[in-house]
């Protein structure tokens, strides 16, 4: 399937991963200069194998040798515990330092500062792109309470910018209809949140690229008879 897949079509895919989790480095020169070309580095964790793999195989036809997702260790932020998990990296490639300067804000002296949700990454970014943002980045809350709407997702954008999250707040509701409301976490970032009768106008459309292990982050419940979820779908 991904070696049918456009130049653009693999950019607008890498850029949704980018996006989430993945990350672009800078290769380090002999003299020890990361002014180098990029690559790409991904990990998940191991529950998460079958997602990578996916994401291995949309990326591989950049590349003239096998990409490879081996077992690895991650060391968590707080304490400094590590465990396992499961990478793939890729060498250079100029097309990812071509991405990586659409995407990283950087100092006076070259440093990555932050990732930017830049016109040019909505410009760029596919339905198949959104669907890794959403898998990496988001997940639905279930309510099992009667006579409620089934439950909410929320989509974490904590390391973006006000300005950057209420621009993707605008292209979601452009480009598929749905109003996300934008919401400020106790200890910063933002995040945007809404119920399942409105997100699922985003998340219907891209379900078709979750793998079955991702799936829980589209299947919503069905409908409870004579909710507002229920009169809302059927409209």
């Amino acid at each position: 399937m991904s070696q049918s897949k456009t130049r653009k079509e693999i950019q607008g895919a890498i850029i949704g991963m980018v996006m989430g989790d993945a990350s672009l480095y800078r290769n380090r020169l002999r003299n020890g200069d990361a002014s180098g070309r990029h690559k790409i580095s991904i990990a998940h964790s191991v529950k998460q194998r079958q997602y990578l793999e996916h994401k291995t195989g949309v990326i591989q036809p950049m590349f003239e040798y096998p990409l490879e997702v081996k077992l690895s260790t991650s060391k968590a932020r707080k304490g400094g515990r590590e465990y396992p998990v499961v990478r793939m990296q890729t060498r250079v490639h100029p097309r990812l330092t071509q991405i990586a300067k659409k995407i990283y804000e950087h100092d006076d002296r070259g440093q990555v500062v932050q990732k930017r949700i830049t016109d040019w990454v909505l410009d760029n970014l596919t339905p198949e792109g959104l669907a890794y943002w959403w898998m990496d980045d988001g997940h639905l809350q279930i309510d099992k309470r009667p006579n409620h709407g089934g439950g909410w997702g929320v989509w974490g954008l904590y390391g973006f910018p006000k300005d950057d999250v209420e621009k993707l707040q605008e292209w979601v509701g452009d480009m598929y209809g749905c109003q996300l409301n934008l919401r400020q976490h106790v200890k910063g970032g933002y995040f945007l949140k809404r119920g399942v009768s409105e997100l699922r106008k985003m998340l219907d459309p891209i379900k078709e690229y979750s793998t079955q292990d991702m799936r829980y982050k589209f299947d919503y419940p069905a409908p409870r008879r004579g909710s507002y979820y229920e009169l809302s779908s059927a409209t």
